[in-house]
């Protein structure tokens, strides 16, 4: 299995999907969440050290564009179990604001995980 193949594999287990159906679209989530990371790190290539942010990233991402066609989740992050991943988000009465490289606070401020990779623009 390639590394693509792979990525898109822990995804779909991390967000509970089994079917075959909405592989492309969640491969563009990837790519597009993948791009965003790259661009605010200045690089080329994501360190290996990142590939489970960046999947919590995209999750976080689909569910709170509720590109999967359900609801979307209204609010943040709220829970993460790093063994066999998983995620929780808040419910509507709380919670920060959802995938977001701007934003801060939260359980998972992505600026902080990002943040030792960063690579300085001249």
């Amino acid at each position: 299995m390639d590394h693509v193949n792979e990525r898109l594999a822990r995804l779909k287990h991390l967000l509970g999907i089994v079917e075959e159906e909405q592989d492309g679209l969640l491969s563009t989530a990837l790519q597009a969440v993948e791009d965003q990371v790259l661009n605010y790190l200045g690089r080329e290539e994501l360190p290996p050290e990142l590939e489970r942010a960046l999947l919590l990233m995209t999750a976080s991402y689909w569910k709170g564009a509720a590109l999967g066609g359900g609801g979307a989740a209204t609010g943040g992050v709220t829970a993460v179990k790093r063994g066999d991943v998983s995620v929780s988000f808040a419910g509507s009465g709380g919670g920060t604001g959802l995938f977001s490289l701007s934003g801060t606070g939260g359980l998972l401020d992505w600026r902080t995980t990002l943040a030792p990779f960063r690579k300085l623009r001249w």
